[in-house]
């Protein structure tokens, strides 16, 4: 690569963080010079001022954890790209026509192409889902490493789709530093004692600590919650004894750890699922509501047409429509 294309690089990564975007890197040439000092430094800027932002792995008990979808791919049994959503064009600078019926390979550059290589010769052993380590190459020539979770949809008669990558960025709103500077001012107003105007409310307790123990235990209720959607969950305290836990750090862990609650987490998924077999597939209603692990037909229109505003006939309809 030339030294003229990697400063024009290094000028659009400048110009990405300066929009506040940081989780783009500029490739690395290996060549030892002084372009290569400066991509180095950039890239490690770029990831110190990202991990500044970002949650990476841990539960801090000050801060309230999200989970926001950047990318969306929805995937065949080639590794084709089926759809996408607008964010991973917009992020990758591909139009949707570009990527449509490509390989994801030919987006991801060449060291984890031969990670997602690996993993396409493997997923039929392991099934289930996936977490896996890519990093997507954009268009013009910036890299995006991210943390990618893939569902497997096996033998839907009739559904072009195979896999489901979700690429995540975790993100953390801090809460602490806001509860240590409210403190004082609560307890001045407070002991004012103003007639006929209420107190403030003192900030909450810091949350409990959980351990890296708990996190596991954690990970595995949501592996096995997504390994068997279509079975009738059980009550949490079951499910918590399962698990070798309790029901309050269950629920409370799960909420610290992915931001939502387990019977809502377990909802989003099943309706998640149940979308991709409605828009995707030809399968009968009654057997996505079987695999989807949803009471009856008429429960599974209702929550479904709630969560997307059409009924599952209406999806179909307006899907077959469109491919016409």
């Amino acid at each position: 690569m030339s030294k003229k294309k990697r400063l024009k690089k290094l000028r659009n990564l400048l110009l990405e963080m300066g929009a506040g975007k940081f989780f783009y890197r500029v490739e690395r040439s290996g060549k030892n010079d002084n372009v290569e000092a400066l991509v180095s430094v950039i890239n490690m800027m770029a990831e110190e001022i990202e991990e500044a932002l970002v949650h990476q792995g841990y539960v801090n008990a000050s801060e309230t954890i999200k989970h926001i979808v950047v990318m969306h791919f929805m995937l065949d049994a080639e590794g084709k790209i089926v759809a996408v959503n607008p964010q991973a064009c917009t992020l990758l600078c591909y139009v949707y026509s570009e990527l449509i019926g490509q390989p994801l390979i030919q987006i991801l550059d060449e060291k984890t192409s031969k990670t997602w290589e690996d993993y396409l010769e493997k997923e039929q052993e392991d099934g289930g889902e996936h977490a896996i380590q890519l990093t997507f190459k954009t268009k013009a020539g910036l890299l995006i490493p991210s943390a990618c979770y893939i569902s497997l949809i096996n033998n839907i008669k009739g559904c072009e789709v195979e896999k489901i990558l979700t690429v995540v960025k975790h993100s953390k709103k801090q809460v602490a530093l806001e509860d240590e500077l409210r403190e004082p001012v609560l307890k001045i107003y407070n002991s004012e004692g103003l007639k006929g105007e209420k107190a403030v409310a003192e900030p909450k307790p810091k949350k409990v600590r959980l351990t890296q123990d708990d996190i596991k235990v954690i990970e595995d209720a949501r592996s096995l919650m997504l390994n068997d959607l279509a079975r009738d969950f059980r009550p949490l305290k079951e499910f918590a004894l399962q698990l070798g836990t309790n029901t309050f750090k269950l629920k409370y862990g799960f909420k610290e750890l992915y931001g939502i609650s387990v019977y809502r987490y377990l909802r989003n998924e099943r309706l998640r699922k149940a979308k991709v077999l409605v828009q995707y597939g030809d399968s009968p209603f009654k057997s996505i509501v079987q695999l989807c692990g949803f009471k009856s037909e008429a429960h599974f229109s209702r929550t479904f047409k709630k969560e997307f505003g059409l009924t599952p006939t209406e999806l179909r309809k307006k899907t077959f429509l469109k491919r016409d």
